[in-house]
Order: structure tokens, then sequence, then C-alpha cells
């Protein structure tokens, strides 16, 4: 346990300027990081392919059957080109559909405010005004997708700078 507290101590330096560095990228150009995600995963799906297809190619060659092994390179690289072509579409699917939750969930907070009243002094606006806010949070992810997509992912650079520098200044009072 001691060596893997050690190890740790020793990278956080390293950890420190990936995490800083991935993050002021995603915060300057998360249209950028996206697109290389995007391409990175096709690439890992065609290599996923290439494998499947030379294992098949391989097993031939030896006479053995080749089994399922075309049907899964072919998979893979299927899965490839849609991820090419559907992955922005996909994703910008995705707050829209976590927006209309968060909007149904508001309603339902809002109208339960006063069930929920737990004693008769109580206030119920601070779950009304939670409900409202929520719904506001939906119809924005609503009605602004991908833009929601990229500042998402430039809320996770802020995150990962914030992280690097926790972990620096951790790493310096543990010193």
């Amino acid at each position: 346990m001691q060596n893997v507290i050690t190890n740790l101590r020793r990278t956080t330096a390293l950890r420190a300027v990936v995490f800083i560095a991935l993050g002021v990228w995603l915060v300057l150009a998360p249209a950028a990081a996206f697109a290389v995600v995007k391409y990175l995963i096709t690439l890992g799906l065609l290599a996923m392919a290439g494998a499947a297809a030379i294992g098949a190619l391989r097993r031939r060659s030896r006479g053995e059957a080749t089994g399922l092994a075309w049907g899964r390179a072919a998979g893979y690289a299927i899965a490839a080109l849609l991820v090419l072509v559907l992955l922005q579409t996909a994703v910008s699917l995705l707050p829209a559909l976590v927006g209309l939750m968060l909007v149904l969930y508001g309603v339902q907070r809002i109208a339960g405010a006063k069930q929920r009243q737990q004693y008769v002094n109580s206030a119920t606006w601070p779950c009304t005004v939670y409900g409202i806010i929520v719904v506001a949070a939906g119809v924005f992810l609503l009605f602004n997708p991908f833009h929601t997509i990229l500042l998402m992912l430039r809320v996770l650079g802020i995150t990962l700078i914030v992280m690097a520098v926790a972990e620096c200044v951790t790493a310096w009072r543990a010193k």
C-alpha cells in the first residue's frame, strides 16, 4: 500500500500537467476536442475490426473454421462508420432527452410542493423555486442541445483544471 501512495506522490506533477493541458484544451476548443474523441473512437473500432479480420485470415490459412470472426470484423467496421457519421446527432439528442426529463421532474416538484410540506409552519417556496430552476435548465437543454454539449465540455475542462490545482495543493501540504 505504501508503494501505491509513493507512486501517486511521484506522478502528481505529471498528472497535474496533463489535467491542466486537457482542461485548457477543452475550455478553449471544445469542438476540436469532440472531433478528436470521435476520430479516436472510430480509429479504435477500425483497429478492432482489423484485428478480427486478421484473426479470421489466420484461422482460415490454418484450415480452421473462422466462426463469427468475419461477422465480428464487419460489425466493428459498421460501428466505426456509424460513429463517424452519427455521433454528432446521437450526442445532440442526449441533452434534449435529459432536458425533457428535467422539465417533467421540475413540474412534478412544483406541483407536489404542498404535499411535501413536512410541518405546518414550513415554507413551500424553496421547493417551488427549486422546481422552477430545474424546469429552466430542462428548457435550456431542450432548445440548445449541441451548444449544451460544448458547454459541458468546457465545464469538464474547468473541472480538470481545478482538480489539477487541488492535487498540487494536496501534494504540497503532504510534504
